[in-house]
């Protein structure tokens, strides 16, 4: 939509099982109505459900999907003077679902007066930012966390206690949470990053960087534990991955 907010507002098919990998320049909302899975960034996978509310920062890559089928209202638009964020932002609608409500809204008069759905959309983010159950401002505090670990990965000292200890909650507190915004433990998710970030430098690097290399690049600096690991996330050890991938390129 052509006002100032550079509005573009959509709603996915009902069943839709993957939106494929985008990026916008703006903001975007997306407000999930159906269905359970993950929003996919290139280091993160944030789960969602029915209620779910992810705010994605400008110039990320991010797409949906689900093993059964979702539908969401995604809502982009420049809101830089409303939203701060340089990562995504994980947050759930209250039990009244108004989020949900301010969304469908939004999407009915997309067609109409642009400065009536601009103030729609403002008062949507001020509900997101201030409105929605408080316990909700731990789920900013677990992005924070995210955000410091996918930046920080490679760092053989990269200390996850001082992370949790920074939110301002109690460590069992802010790791329950964490979990359930992403699925794992913060040293989970770490191995993770870590891990998926090593098989893309085997695939990529392997023939000029040695594979203890890579794993100093991944943050870690015991090679043998580095394949352990990696063996026990991938199935294969990384001399194996690499013989995998050497075998694919020559076929």
């Amino acid at each position: 939509m052509g006002d100032i907010m550079n509005l573009q507002i959509n709603c996915t098919q009902d069943g839709i099982k993957t939106y494929p990998m985008h990026k916008h320049n703006n903001y975007e909302i997306m407000l999930y109505l159906q269905g359970t899975g993950e929003l996919r960034t290139q280091n993160t996978d944030y789960p969602f459900s029915p209620g779910s509310i992810i705010i994605v920062p400008p110039g990320m890559e991010h797409g949906s999907t689900s093993k059964n089928g979702f539908k969401n209202i995604s809502i982009s638009g420049k809101f830089e003077n409303l939203l701060r964020f340089e990562y995504p932002v994980t947050l759930f609608d209250n039990k009244q679902n108004e989020g949900k409500i301010l969304a469908t809204m939004i999407y009915n008069n997309r067609h109409k007066n642009n400065d009536y759905v601009s103030k729609l959309c403002t008062a949507y983010i001020h509900f997101i930012l201030q409105y929605i159950s408080a316990a909700n401002n731990i789920s900013v505090s677990v992005n924070k966390i995210i955000y410091e670990i996918e930046n920080n990965f490679y760092d053989y000292n990269i200390n996850l206690r001082h992370l949790l200890q920074k939110s301002g909650y109690s460590e069992d507190y802010i790791r329950s949470h964490f979990k359930k915004v992403t699925g794992k433990t913060p040293n989970g998710f770490l191995t993770d990053i870590r891990i998926k970030h090593a098989a893309f430098l085997i695939e990529i690097y392997a023939n000029t960087l040695s594979l203890q290399q890579i794993a100093e690049q991944c943050g870690y600096a015991d090679y043998v534990y580095f394949s352990k690991t990696f063996k026990s996330i991938l199935g294969v050890s990384p001399k194996e991955y690499k013989n995998t991938i050497s075998n694919l390129k020559v076929t």
